[in-house]
């Protein structure tokens, strides 16, 4: 394997960092990290919003959830990769590459994690929600003050796991030509027309620390003292 040919300083920018500085051109893993981080974000606050939803009593509130989750989770994200890039012409508008991508993997991530946070809230004990009912708390409170924490720790697991599938997910980007990591390392790939092992190697490499990196934070939210010890210094 030759690796001092393939992984040279320019080929080295344009997989990492790009010419972010002059011409504004991020590089693979700036792209990858800014759509799945992202993604990541705005999905937590959609879950958020529909899975609280889906978990009221009220049809006209947990209707327009289910069918939003139902919706998205039951449509390949490629499909909605390649509805988000083609369809918006038709209507009159034009969405970037990236928007694209990052709206799809959005509104993907959103449905998952709208029936992970069902599943936190339906997780704690009714009777913690009955003695705040009993103390005088309105709904708000009780939510914010009992349901709240005690569901973000049983969801983190779950949470923790589809973050991960969201950066893994923003692969799919290079299919409509969006220069991420994949493509980034395709395109090397292809120019130097030899040294797969190298380039797909060096990729599995990445993706696993990013991905490492997000497991390994969100486990230590998992341990309740170690989060009072930083952030509540208790």
């Amino acid at each position: 394997m030759n690796w001092e040919r393939v992984w040279t300083a320019a080929n080295w920018e344009r997989l990492m960092v790009g010419d972010l500085f002059n011409t504004g051109q991020a590089g693979g893993l700036l792209v990858t990290l800014a759509i799945g981080f992202g993604a990541m974000v705005a999905g937590t606050v959609i879950g958020g919003v529909f899975g609280v939803m889906r978990s009221s009593e009220r049809r006209w509130l947990w209707m327009p959830a289910m069918l939003y989750i139902q919706a998205f989770r039951n449509v390949p994200l490629l499909i909605l990769v390649f509805w988000a890039f083609f369809f918006p012409p038709v209507i009159g508008f034009e969405l970037s590459q990236f928007s694209s991508v990052l709206l799809a993997l959005t509104l993907f991530t959103g449905a998952y994690i709208a029936e992970i946070i069902r599943g936190g809230i339906r997780s704690v004990a009714h009777g913690h929600i009955e003695a705040g009912r009993a103390l005088g708390m309105s709904r708000l409170q009780i939510y914010l003050w009992i349901v709240i924490p005690q569901a973000f720790f049983n969801m983190l697991p779950a949470l923790a796991g589809r973050y991960v599938v969201s950066i893994k997910n923003t692969s799919l980007a290079f299919l409509i030509g969006l220069a991420d990591l994949t493509e980034i390392g395709k395109q090397i790939g292809a120019r130097l027309m030899t040294a797969p092992i190298e380039i797909y190697l060096t990729l599995f490499l990445i993706y696993f620390v990013v991905n490492r990196t997000i497991s390994s934070a969100t486990r230590l939210l998992e341990k309740r003292e170690r989060f009072n010890k930083i952030f509540l210094h208790v």
